[in-house]
Formats: C-alpha cells, sequence, structure tokens
C-alpha cells in the first residue's frame, strides 16, 4: 500500500510501476541531453548548459535576466550558471551588469555578438532535440509524450495534494 492508500501496480519483478517510470524517464533525460549536448558542441560550439543559458537570457524582456532567475528557470544551482555565464562573458556573448539600486543583484546581459549566436544557434539546437526525440517516435508519439509530461508538470490536483499534504501531518 503507497502512502496515498493506493496500492502500487509492480512490474514482473516486484518493483512499483512508478519507480520503474521514475527511473527510465531519468535515464531517457539523461540519455537525450547527453545527445544534444554533443550535437551542439559539433555543430554550433557550444555546450547544452551554454546553449540553455544563453536562450534564456535572450528571450527575457531587455535581453536580460538576474543570475538567480537564471538558476531557478534551469532547475540548477547558482554555482554552475557562474560558471557557464563566465564561458559565455569570455566569449563575448554575454556581459555581466550590476543593478544600479541593488548592488548585490547582477544581471547576464546579452551583448549584439550573443544575439548573432542565439539566432544563428536556435535552429540547430532544435534540430538537435527534434531528431534525437522524432528519431526513435512517431509524431503521434511525440504528442502523448507531451500530454503525459504536461500531466506530470501540473502535479496533483487541488484536493489530492491537500490530502497529501494532511497525511504527512497526522
Amino acid at each position: 500500500m503507497s502512502t496515498t492508500g493506493t496500492i502500487d501496480v509492480v512490474d514482473q519483478e516486484g518493483r512499483p510501476e512508478g519507480l520503474q517510470a521514475w527511473m527510465e524517464l531519468s535515464e531517457a533525460t539523461s540519455a537525450m541531453r547527453t545527445a544534444v549536448n554533443r550535437t551542439l558542441q559539433q555543430r554550433a560550439g557550444l555546450s547544452l548548459a551554454e546553449n540553455l543559458v544563453l536562450c534564456q537570457v535572450a528571450m527575457a524582456p531587455d535581453g536580460r535576466l538576474k543570475m538567480v532567475d537564471i538558476a531557478d528557470r534551469l532547475g540548477i544551482v547558482k554555482s554552475a550558471v557562474t560558471k557557464t555565464v563566465d564561458r559565455l562573458e569570455a566569449r563575448g556573448w554575454l556581459s555581466r551588469r550590476r543593478d544600479d539600486r541593488d548592488r548585490r543583484t547582477v544581471y547576464a546581459t546579452l551583448t549584439p555578438a550573443g544575439a548573432d549566436t542565439f539566432q544563428r544557434t536556435q535552429p540547430l539546437f532544435a534540430d538537435a532535440v527534434t531528431s534525437h526525440l522524432s528519431g526513435p517516435l512517431s509524431t503521434a508519439e511525440v504528442a502523448e509524450l507531451r500530454h503525459l509530461l504536461g500531466k506530470l508538470n501540473r502535479g496533483p490536483t487541488l484536493p489530492e495534494a491537500s490530502r497529501m499534504e494532511l497525511a504527512t501531518h497526522e
């Protein structure tokens, strides 16, 4: 019996299906990230991490974004953002700017060279993701995957979330 009061479905080896799904999703994500990273490095000369940070800043209003917001949006630690911005800054694609009103706040700001790089690399990024995802999956399967991931991203319904929280306090 699970913590939510439902009976866990198990696979042929007796492992919970939800745990197996979690492990397979993690493995697939890792494999895709590795493949897309390799493709980007070969075709665009930048890593997946650099591309994702550059994307966040390029698509932000005014081409600037707080360093802490980059970390939050990408779900990575601030030190990883700092190292990645260091590399992008060394290439002339981003610069750092302090907020005039609060000197503790640092923005990563897109440079004109960074904007050019973003425009050049985004079709390569989209192509790499599409080829690594659509290669093994049909169009219908990609649509179903998006539907299922959307459900996961929305999380449990509010009443269910409330029940789960209440159960942990009992």
